[in-house]
Order: structure tokens, then C-alpha cells, then sequence
């Protein structure tokens, strides 16, 4: 199609929310938009361009058709935006990394069940948990909940296995309780795997406060074995959110993003606090055009982060606004089943967290990517005290961080 006939066709869309995927003429998707009104915001990629960035410029000439997909509200054209994104990769978007797709954890149901990792839920009797982001981190995850709890990750298969020979490895290392040894009950079996339900399903308080009270109650009766193993499962639940960003992840109930641009990487960093605490943190490198705003980052990342995920903060602290803060915050919630609120903090100047969000990790972008990030950082030390002194004084935050120089916002994911 012609420019003239793309602006033809722009024009007489309706003023409706929707969807439009841009298409060049080998028919691939290379931008995906959303818009609360598409005459309006499709008939600007046709218009004049001298008002259009470079990166919008590059992206309209190469334009030759679109199509447009209709929603009856602005949170449903956040979801298939999303969704689109994933599906087309378009080259114009930005994109968090791929890790081959958003799995599930998937529980068999049989007398000794099994944790294991699928691409889509089945209509089945199993059950199924998550997703909780890409396949690398939640194997990881699932990984240390096994060890954690000292459940079986051999290939042994129960009952048939049972007393067949003699444990594994895992055993002899206390990284598995041996339930293949036949003095171990399914039910001592079945009893662990509900715990690792509860760690799943982001009860992990609640798993902790029940262990405690065993453990307890097995030192008052005199069982002091049985309250050391105990004690020593709950040390090892409490330190999984420090080590594992999706745990952390399922335990945090608020959220606080920091974003920092560089001239060659972007970076993110979250922070998961859990009651004030410091729970974990997070951080991706990413590609974005020099003329995406802040905003407009934030906005694409935010989506394409919370909207693949079950279990959800009920707070999410931004940096600044975003045009997607209300339907983020209403499709989060109707996911999550509680209310999910994002916004910026009113008061302790949470715009202070982008210069710092990068740390480290901008290493990986470059040597002269990171020495730009640290004089950032160098210079920003008064800010970031203000930052950390700012959330504590808000009280929809109520957050405790840890007093500058620990480096909160540096390192690899937890």
C-alpha cells in the first residue's frame, strides 16, 4: 500500500480502543501498539513526518499495511498487546529477554506425585502453578524448593522404587530425605509436597509460622532430633528468597522498579520487599531506541513482566507515570484476585531511583557503559540517601532499605 493509502485507511478506523500490528511487505510484524483511540493514534504514523522520532521515521517507512483488532475496553488492548508482543517479536518493540516461553509447574496426581515443567496447562488432574517467568528461573526455582524441603529430585520412581537399593547421592549429601528408603510413609511424602505447595503458591509466612510451631512442639516433648531437621528445613525455606529471585518474587508484597538508560543498554532493577524488608532483587539489561522516553519503557517492561504472572505484589512502586498505570492496575488485580496498586509514590521523590538501577550489571554492556553508570553513581550518593529516607517517610511504601553504600540496586539477581 501506498502512504496515501495507509492514511486512507488510518483515517477511517474508528475511535475505539484497540490493537494495530504494523507489517512490512513481507508480511512480518514489526510494531505492535495498542491505543485508546486508533483513528487518532494510527493516523499520526501517516501524517507529517518531521515530528516523528528516527526510530518512528525508520519504522513508518518500512510500513506496507496494517491491521487492527478491536476491544470493547483499554485493559483488554494492555493484555493482546502484550500477548502480541510475545507471540511476533516485532523488531521496533521493545522486548524482554526470551527464555523460550513463561512455563508451568505441573504436580502429578498419583500416591507419591511429582513436580515437573510444562509449556501449557492440560485438562488433566494435575495441578499447575505459575507461570512465574522463564524457564531457566523457575527450574532454578523449583530446584532450591526441592533441596530446601529435601524432596527427591532423582529419577527413582515411587512406590516401585522403594527398597529396591540403596539411596542416592542426594541422600548422603542432605540434599534429599530418602523417600526411597522403606521406613519413609507416603504420607511423610505427601505432607512435604503440600509444603512445597504452600512455598508455590506464595504462603511461604504461613508454611513458616506452622513449621515453627512443629518444631516447638517437638522440643517440648523432648524430640530434639526431630525439631533440628526442623529447624534446620525452616532456616533453609527462609533463605530461599535470598538466593532465588522468583521466591522472592512470590513473597514480596510491594514491588519498587528503578530504570537507568545508557547509550547502548537499558537496565531495570526491582526491588521485592516483604513487610518493609528488603525480600530480593532483580535486574535485566535490555536494547532500547535512544528516542523510546523513560515512560514509554517503563511502560512496555511493566506489561510485559507482571501480565505472564499468577501470584503478584499487591503494590507496585514506579519511578514515574506511565499512560498504562490504571489498566495495569486493573488487569493485575483481576489476575491476582487482590488488589494490586501501581502507581508513584506521591512523596520521597522515588524518581531518584533510575540513576542507580543499572550498577554492576552494566558491566556486561561494556566497559564504558559501566565507568558512565558509576560517576552516575558517584555523583548520586545524596540522592540515593534521599530516596532511601524519602520511601521511608510514604506511607502507602512503609519499606526499610538498607543505608546507602549497600549496594541494594547492584549485583546479579539474587
Amino acid at each position: 500500500m501506498t502512504k496515501e493509502e495507509l492514511r486512507e485507511k488510518a483515517n477511517d478506523l474508528p475511535l475505539a480502543p484497540g490493537v494495530y500490528l504494523m507489517m512490512d511487505k513481507t508480511g512480518r510484524v514489526i510494531y505492535v501498539g495498542k491505543a485508546k483511540k486508533l483513528k487518532n493514534r494510527v493516523s499520526q504514523y501517516f501524517q507529517d513526518s518531521a515530528s516523528h522520532t528516527a526510530k518512528t521515521r525508520n519504522m513508518v517507512s518500512q510500513v506496507d499495511r496494517f491491521d487492527t483488532i478491536f476491544v470493547t475496553s483499554e485493559f483488554e488492548a494492555l493484555v493482546l498487546e502484550n500477548s502480541l508482543i510475545k507471540r511476533h517479536m516485532p523488531r521496533y518493540n521493545i522486548l524482554l529477554k526470551d527464555d523460550k516461553g513463561y512455563p508451568f509447574v505441573r504436580l502429578s496426581k498419583e500416591a507419591y506425585p511429582r513436580f515437573s515443567l510444562v509449556n501449557k496447562m492440560a485438562n488433566d488432574s494435575a495441578r499447575y502453578f505459575g507461570p512465574f517467568g522463564g524457564r531457566f528461573e523457575t527450574r532454578q526455582a523449583l530446584d532450591a524448593v526441592c533441596v530446601a524441603l529435601r524432596l527427591p529430585t532423582c529419577s527413582r520412581k515411587f512406590p516401585r522404587d522403594i527398597g529396591a537399593e540403596r539411596p542416592c547421592l542426594n541422600f548422603h549429601m542432605g540434599r534429599c530425605d530418602g523417600f526411597c528408603r522403606p521406613e519413609m510413609t507416603a504420607e511423610a511424602y505427601n505432607r512435604r509436597i503440600e509444603q512445597a505447595v504452600q512455598l508455590l503458591e506464595g504462603r511461604s509466612k504461613q508454611l513458616l509460622r506452622d513449621m515453627t510451631a512443629e518444631m516447638e512442639a517437638e522440643a517440648e516433648a523432648l524430640h530434639f532430633e526431630q525439631a533440628a531437621l526442623l529447624r534446620d528445613r525452616i532456616n533453609a525455606i527462609g533463605a530461599l528468597s535470598k538466593k532465588q529471585t522468583v521466591i522472592a518474587g512470590l513473597c514480596a508484597d510491594t514491588d519498587i522498579w528503578g530504570l537507568y538508560r545508557g547509550s547502548g543498554k537499558s537496565c531495570y532493577a526491582i526491588l521485592h520487599m516483604e513487610e518493609g524488608n528488603l525480600a530480593g532483587r532483580e535486574t535485566e539489561l535490555f536494547s532500547a531506541p535512544n528516542e523510546e522516553s523513560e515512560a514509554e519503557m517503563l511502560s512496555a517492561l511493566t506489561a510485559q513482566y507482571y501480565l505472564p504472572r499468577a501470584i503478584l505484589p499487591h503494590e507496585i512502586l514506579l519511578p514515574m507515570e506511565t499512560e498504562d498505570c490504571e489498566e495495569l492496575s486493573e488487569v493485575l488485580t483481576k489476575r491476582a484476585g487482590h488488589k494490586v496498586w501501581v502507581h508513584v509514590p506521591q512523596r520521597g521523590g522515588a524518581d531518584c531511583l533510575h540513576p542507580g538501577a543499572a550498577g554492576e550489571d552494566a558491566e556486561s554492556a561494556g566497559a564504558s557503559e559501566a565507568d558512565g553508570v558509576l560517576r552516575h553513581l558517584q555523583h548520586g550518593k545524596e540522592r540515593h540517601r534521599g530516596l532511601y529516607g524519602g520511601i521511608q517517610r510514604h506511607p502507602a511504601a512503609e519499606v526499610r532499605l538498607p543505608p546507602f553504600p549497600h549496594p541494594v540496586f547492584g549485583g546479579t539477581s539474587g
